[in-house]
């Protein structure tokens, strides 16, 4: 395990945690990310799954794996289980299905390269607001009988844990902020993955499908997450028992 900067402003800074495929690879990366803005401790991928990561406790996971399939997904599965901070994934390969299993395995952003430094910066600090602010909006929302709590992304209906995935967990999140209205397409896909991906619909419809399996009786007829055919999405109170109590909840944006 590597280490970079200095001590002196550790306290404010991000700590980074990058995986690297190569050493070289890991070197680059690490010229890429500002000593003055973060923490970087670096080690390769093979060690995603060692039971030390767990006491890190980094604001943000960078994960450049192997381009194979297999060993990557592979990587952010067990990048996921040991962490529920942002991850993010840098690959050369930007095959479509590739990204829909990286997204599914707890993937929080998934970038192809060749990317510009600006670029890279730009999309960390934009996975670190997310969380900062997920942080600042609060703790618990109650929606009839769906519990959620931000502080350990702990989701339970009729008092009944219910385990989500970090990405299921903000798109639950987000329909639970208007509990009975209609949230857009573009807005979901803005808030939980980023402006970049409204376009990208089959991964909302993907994680939908996700959310449906674990919180619906019957999945197939669904009668929580609610479809409004070519809109959005809604998050239906009338399928819970009870009114739905305001708290403040983490959306993304």
């Amino acid at each position: 395990m590597e280490g970079q900067g200095n001590g002196t402003t550790e306290q404010t800074r991000a700590r980074l945690l990058l995986l690297y495929g190569s050493p070289q690879q890991g070197a680059e990366l690490v010229q890429r990310l500002s000593p003055e803005q973060y923490e970087v401790i670096s080690c390769p991928v093979s060690a995603a799954s060692e039971g030390w990561l767990d006491e890190l406790q980094p604001e943000l996971v960078i994960l450049a794996p192997p381009d194979e399939e297999k060993p990557l997904l592979a990587a952010c599965g067990a990048v996921r289980e040991r962490t529920d901070a942002p991850v993010v994934v840098l690959s050369d390969r930007g095959d479509e299905l590739l990204i829909t299993r990286a997204l599914a395995a707890g993937v929080d952003e998934y970038l192809v390269l060749p990317m510009g430094d600006r670029e890279l910066a730009a999309r960390i600090e934009a996975l670190l607001r997310r969380l900062q602010r997920q942080t600042a909006l609060g703790d618990t929302r109650q929606v009839g009988d769906l519990t959620l709590c931000t502080s350990d992304h702990s989701v339970e209906r009729n008092g009944k844990r219910v385990f989500l995935s970090p990405i299921e967990f903000r798109l639950l999140a987000c329909l639970a902020s208007s509990p009975g209205k209609v949230l857009t397409h573009q807005t979901l896909m803005s808030r939980v993955w980023g402006a970049e991906y409204v376009d990208s619909r089959h991964y909302l419809r993907l994680y939908i499908r996700y959310l449906r399996e674990k919180l619906e009786e019957d999945p197939t007829h669904p009668q929580l997450i609610v479809s409004e055919w070519g809109v959005g999405y809604r998050l239906e109170p009338d399928a819970t028992s009870g009114r739905s109590t305001p708290v403040a909840v983490s959306v993304t944006g």
